[in-house]
């Protein structure tokens, strides 16, 4: 079995390796002021994206980060364009009702579509190599069965299995063939370099304040004085202000990636209510080989996972982690480790994003709580959240409004 000498240390994702990216950006990004029609807080994928919506609609912003683009979340994730939000169509039926999961499956079909078109006018890696619901239990065969019997129902097509599909345990599969899986990484930035908006590293931003008929976004980095401003701070919103207080509870999700391997499994995985998603990322310069990325666990650790921003790894998530590859996928269980990570998501109490206006803070909208669906739903709820900031469009079913706490 592959060893596991680790200890809880500050993590760096392969992503952000492999783009260049560094753990840390250095202090002395200095203390500019400038004048913006939009200012942008949070430079993952959601900010990157209403940078881009705004380049398109002729509105000059100006993205503070933290740290740096990608640095977070976004560079932190599985890299999967994937159809669905929760565990299965079935679940999610039941939590929202049959028309919403019907709109929520429509809306990551077409994000999908969006991402991968995006991905290549911007030469970033990716692959439509498909995906698969794989259930290890009776209890999630069952809702994939009924799963297909609603998709179908509702005109999607995808294809079911009561038997394992790969022959290694799984008790059934259903397939979605379009899915995909991207560089998150080179994605967000490349996104962003696209929009051409003005972006300040290592801003932490620590007040927004009313300023004449705008406000003022004060940072480490730079003071930005804009007409509006957009919060895209996702698991970290409640560390800028307290409306998101009791919203969007922070939780920490880590991954491993091995060494390069023959490649065993070509689509993208998820697995057990969607706690384990796994996927070989082939190696450019070695044909048939690929390095097995998996993560999940947390549903084993709740109390220690749900980390306020905390993103060191545990030896018992990353064991637990591996231990399934070592039952479903054994051939890949002694290839070595390279990169052990975790990374910050924002949940809601519904499972939807949360699109609105601060109540005391006119002027100031939000774009946060994606719940682990940054990817895949990502730029069509920037967009609901740009429609409103611009046009005072509807945000439909992920109006901030619903949760009253």
């Amino acid at each position: 079995m592959n060893p596991l000498p680790v200890t809880a240390y500050a993590s760096v994702s392969y992503w952000q390796q492999n783009a260049g990216l560094p753990e840390r950006v250095p202090d002395g990004a200095g203390s500019a002021e400038v004048e913006s029609d939009l200012c942008i807080v949070g430079g993952g994928v959601i900010g990157s994206s209403i940078a881009w919506f705004a380049r398109q609609a002729g509105i000059d912003a100006v993205l503070l980060d933290a740290r740096q683009p990608a640095l977070g979340a976004t560079g932190r994730n599985a890299g999967m364009a994937l159809c669905g939000i929760a565990d299965s169509y079935a679940s999610a039926v039941k939590q929202y009702g049959r028309q919403t999961a019907k709109e929520l499956w429509q809306l990551s079909i077409d994000n999908r579509e969006i991402m991968l078109g995006l991905a290549e006018k911007l030469d970033v890696p990716y692959e439509r190599c498909g995906s698969w619901l794989l259930a290890d239990c009776p209890e999630e065969a069952a809702l994939l069965a009924e799963s297909i019997r609603l998709l179908r129902a509702d005109g999607f097509d995808q294809h079911f299995t009561p038997t394992d599909p790969f022959g290694r345990g799984f008790l059934a599969g259903l397939h979605r063939p379009e899915d995909g899986v991207i560089h998150p990484a080179r994605f967000n930035r490349a996104l962003l370099e696209a929009s051409g908006a003005q972006v300040f590293s290592n801003a932490a931003v620590t007040a927004i304040v009313p300023r004449g008929a705008g406000l003022s976004v004060v940072s480490r980095g730079a003071t930005v004085h804009a007409r509006r401003v957009m919060l895209a701070t996702n698991g970290y919103s409640a560390l800028l202000h307290p409306f998101f207080a009791g919203k969007v509870q922070p939780a920490r999700g880590q991954i491993q990636v091995s060494e390069a391997a023959p490649l065993v499994f070509s689509s993208a995985g998820y697995s057990h209510f969607g706690f384990y998603y796994f996927r070989q990322v082939a190696e450019a310069d070695q044909p048939g080989m690929g390095r097995w990325l998996i993560g999940g666990a947390r549903h084993l650790h709740f109390a220690a996972e749900n980390q306020f921003t905390d993103e060191s790894v545990s030896p018992q998530v990353q064991a637990d982690i591996h231990a399934y590859t070592a039952q479903y996928f054994p051939e890949l269980a002694d290839v070595p480790i390279s990169h052990r990570w975790a990374g910050t998501m924002g949940f809601t109490a519904d499972g939807l994003p949360l699109v609105g206006e601060l109540p005391d803070l006119p002027g100031v909208f939000y774009c946060v709580g994606f719940n682990g669906h940054g990817m895949g739903l990502g730029i069509q709820v920037a967009e609901r959240a740009f429609g409103l900031m611009t046009e005072r469009s509807d945000p439909g079913i992920f109006d901030g409004d619903r949760l009253k706490t």
